[in-house]
């Protein structure tokens, strides 16, 4: 992620007037129901002024010659777009953005190596260029399935079985840090942190979450709720020693439903907690600080992690207690549209 002004400026903006269009209500996705965008889908947080340093003479040189080359690369685009038929405007402006900011893309474009299939994926303004063979395989044993039906299906891995296909976060340390059953945190990752405090319960988050974390919890209190973590920040060995005691009680297929395996829990990114209770018999979805959280979290930057009806999505059942600190911007859109953390990312437009 570019830190500077200007150049994060310039992609967002590009991204901004070609998906803006495409962006709506979006609600929860199943398998043949047709996506739609989430409202107001932040790309990236820009820096303020205060925040970051000014850009150099150098860098907005160096980000106008880029820009330079990326216009060119899409005029190049056009010219090769306009000659394959089947392409509706939309998909060829979404091309010509992609293949703009990829050079290698816009190579094979030239040499004649994009199928019209492949470009049909490609022109989705959320859709992976590294995931052209999946789409493919899902469209072979879906074909009822849209286009963009596809492309979410399997942007949520929705074609692979738990654990089966596990990459490694590439950034662990992101606030937008995905941890599940196919993402995986680098081994021995810890995170910053900061004790949560006296009144606000047991344990340690990010500074960034601990502090949204109190001050939802002031906010509650101010409301006559009571809001206190009962575990927040795991390490991998606290997790890998909870994950191997539930296996002396249970089966694996149960036990995965409602614990992690060691390196895939949110716990350890030290953004996620558990808030009161961490138990399905305390029924704490029938409680005044449940109401509270759906009311309010996002306030906070806070999203209802694993919401009923999601299980197929995120693997988990059913967790009322289990909050993750997103920002308020990213929390907003997932609460007030109903979708899960992997929804969100799924749906989110690539195209820079």
């Amino acid at each position: 992620m570019h830190k500077r002004i200007f150049w994060r400026s310039l992609r967002l903006l590009l991204v901004v007037a070609l998906c803006l269009g495409a962006l709506a209500t979006a609600g929860a996705v199943g398998r043949n129901e047709v996506p739609v965008r989430p409202e107001a889908m932040p790309v990236a947080d820009v820096p303020s002024e205060e925040t970051s340093p000014a850009p150099t003479q150098e860098e907005i040189r160096a980000a106008e010659e880029e820009a330079k080359a990326a216009s060119a690369r899409q005029r190049r685009a056009s010219g090769l777009l306009a000659r394959r038929g089947g392409l509706t405007g939309q998909q060829r402006e979404v091309l010509c953005t992609r293949m703009g900011a990829d050079e290698v893309l816009l190579q094979r474009l030239e040499r004649g190596e994009l199928t019209r299939t492949e470009l049909t994926w490609l022109g989705i303004p959320n859709a992976r260029a590294d995931r052209l063979d999946r789409y493919d395989a899902w469209a072979a044993e879906y074909p009822e399935d849209s286009p963009e039906t596809t492309v979410l299906q399997v942007n949520l891995d929705m074609d692979q079985d738990f654990y089966s296909l596990i990459w490694e976060t590439a950034d662990p340390a992101s606030l937008e840090v995905l941890v599940n059953k196919h993402y995986a945190l680098p081994a021995g990752y810890v995170p910053e942190l900061e004790a949560l405090g006296k009144g606000y319960g047991s344990g340690s988050l990010r500074p960034e979450a601990a502090q949204a974390f109190r001050a939802m919890a002031d906010g509650a209190r101010a409301d006559g709720v009571s809001l206190r973590s009962v575990s927040a920040y795991r390490s991998y060995k606290q997790q890998n020693s909870t994950y191997h005691r539930y296996l002396k009680q249970y089966k694996q297929t149960t036990v995965d439903t409602f614990s992690a395996r060691p390196g895939h829990s949110e716990h350890q990114t030290g953004l996620s907690l558990d808030i009161n209770v961490a138990s399905t018999r305390a029924h704490f979805e029938n409680t005044a600080a449940f109401a509270w959280l759906k009311e309010h979290c996002a306030e906070y930057g806070f999203i209802l992690r694993y919401d009923k009806g999601k299980e197929a999505i995120t693997g988990y059942r059913f967790e009322p207690w289990h909050y993750r600190y997103v920002g308020q911007e990213i929390a907003k859109t997932c609460m007030d549209q109903g979708i899960s953390y992997e929804e969100y990312l799924s749906l989110r437009p690539t195209v820079n």
